[in-house]
């Protein structure tokens, strides 16, 4: 498969001030632990120190620390949306990499940890009735800055399925084709591009106006409550937060497998839209391959 090429690894984001990341936990009970489907077989495998990390190395690995941490919680969400449908993930494009060949680094546990917990609802007052967004990610095409927007070099031609939707909130945000467009899935909010989120880090944007700019305005980020959860720095509803204009502080590069943890290969399609109209409204598509960043980058 194609691996996302983006420069240098991350450091530990310390919460500083400014708008806070997280918007409350709502008795969300965390999974601590998760039955992923290897080619080996099922193993059970700790969410928070071992799934996540591998699966931001894989996916992500060399991300800076804002486009990192969005890794890690777009991961932390889709995850949570298959477990709490299916009871399990596949470990590969179908789902997201948890195996690739290379083991996590101290950046990707630290970006597990900056987000312990962390996950994508909608809608954000809906406390626990809200929807467990499944957060898709693709590699988009490579882009420039300021504006991190309309990039047309787009080798894996994925930048289709990217939405943009900072300032959008409730019914007009722009939800991604990857999966079942209608306002009543809140399931769908969105895609993020790892190249535009690496864009918008090296633009100085922080972790939550990046998910912010791709999932909208107005999307629930909510910390689970379990004994695999970290409190984040200064409290339960506290996290990183602060960058120049509100926006921004950090920076973010891929390197790993690069279609976000939801999209699926044509051969799925029919089969989760079955499954769609037996549970609800289920993402589906293709599966995108990510690209490589145009300044390279290491694995």
């Amino acid at each position: 498969m194609r691996r996302a090429l983006l420069a240098l690894p991350p450091l530990l984001l310390v919460a500083c001030g400014g708008d806070r990341l997280t918007e409350g936990t709502y008795g969300l009970t965390a999974f601590c632990q998760a039955t992923v489907e290897t080619a080996g077989g099922d193993v059970v495998v700790d969410v928070e120190t071992d799934y996540l990390p591998h699966v931001v190395a894989c996916e992500n690995g060399a991300a800076d620390q804002a486009a990192l941490e969005a890794q890690a919680i777009a991961a932390r969400s889709y995850l949570y949306y298959r477990l709490e449908r299916t009871g399990s993930i596949g470990d590969g494009t179908g789902d997201q990499v948890y195996t690739c060949g290379r083991p996590p680094g101290e950046q990707h546990l630290a970006a597990a940890r900056a987000t312990s917990g962390l996950v994508l609802r909608y809608p954000p007052d809906a406390g626990d009735a809200a929807t467990q967004v499944a957060a898709f990610y693709v590699a988009g095409a490579l882009q420039d800055g300021p504006d991190c927007v309309g990039g047309t070099d787009d080798p894996t031609s994925t930048e289709v399925w990217v939405t943009y939707n900072q300032g959008k909130s409730g019914d007009e945000i722009t939800q991604t084709e990857l999966g079942f467009v209608d306002p009543a899935n809140h399931a769908n909010r969105g895609c993020m591009s790892q190249n535009g989120s690496h864009c918008l880090a090296e633009q100085g944007w922080d972790v939550r106006s990046i998910l912010r700019f791709y999932y909208g305005e107005d999307i629930g980020i909510v910390q689970a409550e379990g004994a695999c959860v970290e409190p984040l720095p200064g409290g339960p509803d506290a996290g990183p937060g602060g960058g120049p204009d509100a926006a921004g502080g950090g920076g973010g590069g891929i390197d790993g497998d690069a279609t976000g943890g939801c999209a699926i290969g044509a051969a799925s399609g029919m089969w989760l839209v079955a499954l769609a109209l037996a549970l609800a409204p289920m993402p589906w598509g293709k599966r995108a391959r990510r690209g490589r960043r145009r300044r390279g980058g290491r694995r």
